[in-house]
């Protein structure tokens, strides 16, 4: 007799589970019991899209074939020399080394999630995430291949992705996901990064690619995030789910929810330069896409709907609606720093960049940020911070963020535990550390190693560790890269630029 649709889904993936015999469930699943979630019937609990792995790999091998018959035009026609000003794929490869890994974690994190949770759905919507998150990684990483052959950087993609100081930022994020439960892993995944933040990483960048000509970039957030509303829809789902399954499992949900809202907004920082300074042509601000994504849709709506459950909003939101005016000159001023240290360049500000953000942060940048970038624009080979930078215990960031209410005065924290005193860059960390101190007092750091000797004796030796080389970082403007990227396009008869250039 034919199934009926629901009868075949329910064959295609809640029949995969099965009941062991001769093993007591909690041996195969002891992580459930660890964490204290209380289950008592999740087999109720349905995968909100209800997808079967046929359907699956249809809709991706369509969407695959979409968006590389759009990588293949791009390169074959050097679409690189179209964006109005090459700086913007140095804010590529910043998303590169901030953003790619942190997909390739997420594969591991979404396999580590299905194998531990006894949920049929569940198992399932993470094993079609984890195949995701891998697709991901690898249209991000052809498109590097590709910039390679034009751009400093990355000819060593996979080493500096693995070496770089930077790359500890999302490192320290997914792997203190690796190292919690199973179900604060899916709440810090699928819920706090995915549902909460995905729309603002995706969304505006590619909005930037857009305006500015980068028409591969934009094929991949397209690609990327149609997945991301399946993912989004798998944490709001396995949230609620948990939420009416016991009243004793909100405490320990709203302690999640607290603690992975701040961690994924901290990883985010670089996001924020992404959107408002390396684009020479900007359709959003950083503020006004966290206003619309993060405060409207998800503080003001969803957590509404939460509160009938007894779930507030996270602890420290309100610091990072302070934050918005200054997220993105704060995060730019740490990489500028500290520019001769990354592969992906900073730049000297043009008339229209200091226009654009100072119409659109009035109270903020002109006061606070704007002196500075003149003085870099001045000095633009300078070492803006001789030395190592002091760096967060938890999110692994320079502590150089300004507290929102005394924007003039460092938000630095401090805490001490086993006798030692630890750094944190707000608040927000700092109270996370407190909880579970356990977990950060071993975090490691590549700049302090270098002192210590690890990586050999000579700066040289760093830099081969990093896997680029000195004249790779530092400035666009008086860079071998911006003279490559006028000849591209000078060879091919546009030579127009975008606007005045200053360069000296």
């Amino acid at each position: 007799m034919p199934m009926g649709t629901s009868q075949r889904y329910r064959a295609l993936t809640r029949d995969l589970m099965w009941d062991p015999k001769t093993v007591n469930t909690k041996k195969i699943y002891p992580l459930v019991e660890a964490e204290g979630i209380r289950l008592k019937d999740p087999s109720k609990w349905e995968d909100p899209f209800r997808m079967t792995f046929n359907q699956y790999v249809k809709i991706q091998s369509e969407k695959d074939q979409l968006h590389h018959a759009v990588r293949t035009a791009f390169e074959a026609n050097y679409g690189h020399t179209r964006v109005i000003d090459g700086r913007w794929f140095e804010g590529v490869k910043a998303f590169a080394v901030a953003v790619q890994p942190a997909e390739y974690a997420a594969h591991r994190l979404m396999a580590y999630i299905g194998r531990n949770i006894p949920i049929e759905a569940i198992r399932f919507a993470t094993f079609n995430q984890a195949i995701d998150e891998l697709r991901h990684a690898q249209i991000e990483i052809k498109h590097y291949a590709d910039m390679s052959k034009y751009y400093d950087g990355l000819h060593a993609y996979a080493q500096t992705n693995e070496n770089l100081w930077f790359n500890t930022v999302p490192k320290s994020f997914f792997d203190d996901a690796l190292t919690a439960g199973p179900f604060e892993s899916l709440i810090a995944i699928s819920f706090s990064f995915e549902y909460v933040f995905t729309n603002i990483l995706f969304l505006p960048f590619a909005s930037s690619a857009a305006a500015v000509g980068d028409e591969h970039f934009v094929s991949v957030g397209k690609s990327v995030q149609s997945d991301e509303s399946r993912h989004m829809a798998l944490g709001m789902s396995a949230l609620r789910m948990l939420l009416e399954e016991d009243d004793r499992n909100v405490p320990l949900i709203q302690s999640w929810i607290d603690k992975w809202y701040w961690r994924a907004y901290r990883i985010f920082s670089v996001i924020s330069t992404l959107v408002d300074y390396y684009p020479r042509v900007r359709p959003i601000s950083w503020k006004k896409a966290f206003e619309i994504y993060v405060e409207e849709q998800v503080i003001n709506g969803l957590f509404k709907d939460l509160a009938r459950y007894g779930i507030r909003p996270p602890r420290n939101f309100e610091d990072s609606v302070k934050e918005k005016e200054h997220y993105s000159h704060a995060t730019m001023r740490i990489l500028e720093h500290y520019k001769h240290a990354n592969y992906f360049r900073g730049f000297r500000l043009q008339p229209d960049d200091y226009e654009w953000l100072s119409n659109e942060y009035p109270s903020t940048f002109d006061r606070y940020y704007a002196p500075f970038f003149r003085r870099m624009d001045d000095h633009v080979m300078a070492v803006a911070s001789p030395g190592l930078p002091a760096v967060c215990a938890v999110c692994q960031i320079p502590v150089e963020f300004p507290d929102p209410d005394h924007p003039e005065r460092p938000w630095t924290q401090y805490a001490e535990h086993n006798g030692k005193t630890h750094m944190f860059c707000s608040p927000g960390c700092k109270q996370i550390f407190v909880e579970e101190p356990h977990k950060y007092v071993q975090w490691w750091w590549p700049a302090e190693s270098y002192l210590n000797g690890e990586f050999g004796n000579s700066l040289e030796d760093m830099f081969k560790y990093f896997g680029f080389a000195p004249e790779e970082a530092n400035e666009y403007y008086s860079s071998r890269d911006y003279h490559r990227w006028l000849k591209y396009r000078q060879q091919l008869g546009l030579d127009k630029q975008y606007g005045s250039i200053v360069t000296d």
